[in-house]
C-alpha cells in the first residue's frame, strides 16, 4: 500500500446542524483519504442519525467543523455522507507530523 492509500480517520461523538433545525448530537465515523484522481485529500462517512439525501449540513467533531452532504441511509438508519473542503479532524497529509512537518 502506497502512503497515499493510507487513510486517516475520526471515530466518536459529533453534532449535526442541518440549516432550520435543532443541532443533534450523534456518533459519527469518518475517514479522509488523498484520491490521486481528485488530486486533494477527500473525507466521507455515517453518522448515526437519520438525515435526508442531499440535506446540506454543518458536522462538528472536537477538532472542527466542516460542511458536509448526505448521501444515503443504510438499514440501521445511520446516514453516509461526503465531506466538503478539509475534514473536522486531524489529517496526517495535510496537518504534518504533529510537529507541523508534513510527510
Amino acid at each position: 500500500m502506497s502512503e497515499h492509500e493510507e487513510t486517516d480517520g475520526f471515530d466518536g461523538d459529533v453534532t449535526v446542524a442541518v440549516a432550520g433545525a435543532p443541532p443533534l448530537p450523534a456518533r459519527a465515523v469518518l475517514a479522509a483519504r488523498f484520491d490521486p484522481l481528485a488530486g486533494r485529500v477527500v473525507w466521507s462517512g455515517r453518522v448515526a442519525t437519520a438525515l435526508p439525501p442531499r440535506a446540506v449540513l454543518v458536522l462538528t467533531t472536537p477538532h472542527g467543523s466542516a460542511e458536509a452532504e448526505a448521501t444515503e441511509r443504510d438499514a440501521w438508519g445511520n446516514t453516509r455522507i461526503a465531506g466538503r473542503g478539509r475534514p473536522p479532524f486531524p489529517v496526517e497529509l495535510l496537518d504534518g507530523d504533529g510537529e507541523g512537518v508534513p510527510r
